[in-house]
């Protein structure tokens, strides 16, 4: 969807220019939840237990068996991708640790100078505002990255948020700190 988010936006913008692709942007593995949607995790786990997955900060669903079909390793996306690289299954925080790693090897040192489209899954998003907000390991639990509205982030020269806000003010989450 994220592919497909920026496909929009770029024919709406009349924007012609290359964009990279990147698999640290990708969502949150949820091994042995993967392919599974929200009803049919909450009759395998129950509400509470899926909640505590898709909310906590540091807790790890069971890991996706290797010769699952929906395991990265069988997917061609990451072929090019070392194993070693491609988890069985991720928190919030194991999210996080591969989007900042990318985002400061990547994209922090462009945004001096241009303007960075990022488009990318909601844990992925939700680790990167966790960074650029300074939220603690208790707040990032309450954000929520509604789906299909951006957020723009304006940074000073030293990379501290200057402005922060959707563009869909009806479709607009609590930011925790603005």
């Amino acid at each position: 969807r994220a592919k497909n988010t920026l496909k929009l936006i770029k024919e709406i913008l009349q924007d012609n220019r290359d964009f990279n692709e990147s698999w640290e942007l990708n969502e949150r593995h949820y091994g042995a939840l993967t392919g599974l949607n929200k009803d049919e995790m909450k009759l395998k786990l129950g509400e509470e237990k899926v909640h505590q997955f898709r909310r906590s900060w540091d807790l790890r669903p069971d890991p996706l068996n290797k010769d699952n079909p929906y395991h990265p390793t069988n997917i061609d996306t990451y072929k090019t991708i070392p194993t070693d690289l491609i988890p069985d299954t991720e928190s919030l925080k194991d999210t996080y640790e591969r989007v900042i790693k990318f985002y400061q090897r990547e994209i922090e040192s462009k945004i001096k100078n241009n303007n960075i489209l990022i488009s990318a899954h909601g844990n992925s998003i939700r680790a990167l505002c966790k960074y650029l907000f300074k939220l603690d390991n208790k707040q990032i639990i309450n954000l929520e990255i509604p789906t299909g509205n951006p957020l723009v982030i304006q940074l000073d020269q030293k990379y501290e948020i200057k402005n922060c806000k959707y563009l869909i003010k009806e479709k607009a989450r609590d930011l925790i700190i603005f």
